[in-house]
């Protein structure tokens, strides 16, 4: 703030220019109420009788002598010490008002509850889609690659007894490239809801070892394209003439960014696609596993968000995961040619 200098008339040598310092005469209202907060007044005036004699020697101008007056008051000290005090308590105490103001009021205890109400509610709705496909679609399948979302869908779709009864397919897409524990969780979830998951893998082979003597070893690396061509999609509409498809349940939500950004619950086609948890985010997902107690991919506590194919899955910092579209994050591999290999899967399948 610049100060503005006040002055008045000594009533000892009657002149104007000395007896008053430089001391604020207007402040900002909002610097007004920070110091009236703190316990900061305004200083007092000093006059130069107080620290001297009254008297203005020949040859030096008014504002010399105010400046050396200045100098020489303790109003000087007293100014710097309040200013050094006053930037102190500000920062002190507006960090101590905000924290107080935030137990006095609840702001904690509202914003829990904002959030349950949020996941009440999402809840509902996922239900509901289920239940509205379950109701006109006669071959409905969800497609489960067993990331955190589509654990949630299971349970889901446990719920209203559609995997013990088949009233929902699941579909398993082996691209003989899995982590071992992604089979061992499939065994597990299969043994929990009492389901059979449908496999399809690359036509032509039955196993890994077949599957590299007839492409190699490195086909992901020489053609990506062609790759997610005989392992995925391929197979996957395979298994959506097999099965005779006519709604297909998936996992896809908005909060994965990119092309998903716009989704809706439902779209239209020969095969009907919904997306029960298009506005759920990543963590909403994590709340749902914690809340309900269900199993969940044994990779993610080892750092990875989604899981598919090894070589192109990596792990993940926990603090990026809930980001806006951070649960895809880890789905490249940088190669020894320096080179970045995405995911290209095809839109019906998740993953």
């Amino acid at each position: 703030e610049r100060e503005r200098e006040r002055e008045s008339v000594c009533s000892a040598c009657l002149h104007p220019s000395l007896h008053r310092v430089p001391i604020p005469n207007t402040l900002s209202a909002s610097t007004s109420l920070a110091m009236e907060v703190v316990g900061i007044s305004h200083p007092p005036a000093t006059c130069c009788h107080s620290v001297s004699t009254c008297s203005v020697p020949r040859g030096r101008s008014a504002q010399a002598d105010r400046l050396l007056l200045w100098q020489r008051t303790p109003a000087r000290n007293w100014v710097r010490e309040r200013s050094v005090k006053f930037r102190r308590c500000l920062q002190s105490s507006s960090r101590s008002d905000i924290k107080g103001s935030t137990a006095a009021v609840g702001v904690e205890k509202w914003i829990k509850e904002m959030r349950d109400e949020r996941f009440q509610h999402l809840e509902k709705q996922a239900l509901d889609v289920l239940r509205k496909t379950l109701g006109v679609y006669g071959s409905p399948a969800f497609p489960c690659a067993l990331i955190a979302g589509d654990v949630v869908l299971l349970d889901l779709l446990d719920r209203l007894e559609a995997l013990r009864s088949e009233r929902v397919k699941v579909i398993f897409i082996d691209t003989f490239h899995l982590f071992m524990e992604t089979h061992t969780f499939l065994q597990e979830m299969q043994t929990r809801y009492g389901f059979k998951a449908y496999v399809f893998h690359a036509a032509g082979v039955e196993n890994k070892d077949q599957f590299i003597e007839k492409f190699g070893s490195d086909l992901f690396i020489r053609d990506i394209d062609e790759y997610d061509r005989i392992c995925k999609v391929e197979p996957f509409d395979r298994a959506l003439s097999t099965l005779k498809v006519d709604a297909m349940i998936n996992g896809r939500r908005r909060d994965h960014g990119g092309e998903r950004a716009d989704l809706e619950g439902f779209e239209g086609g020969n095969i009907t696609k919904v997306q029960p948890l298009v506005y759920w985010e990543f963590r909403d997902c994590w709340d749902y596993i914690m809340k309900y107690g269900i199993p969940y991919h044994p990779l993610h506590d080892h750092g990875y968000p989604s899981i598919g194919d090894i070589q192109t899955t990596v792990p993940v910092p926990k603090e990026k995961w809930f980001e806006y579209g951070g649960e895809r994050y880890g789905r490249f591999q940088k190669t020894q040619s320096n080179m970045h290999i995405s995911v290209t899967v095809q839109e019906n399948y998740v993953c």
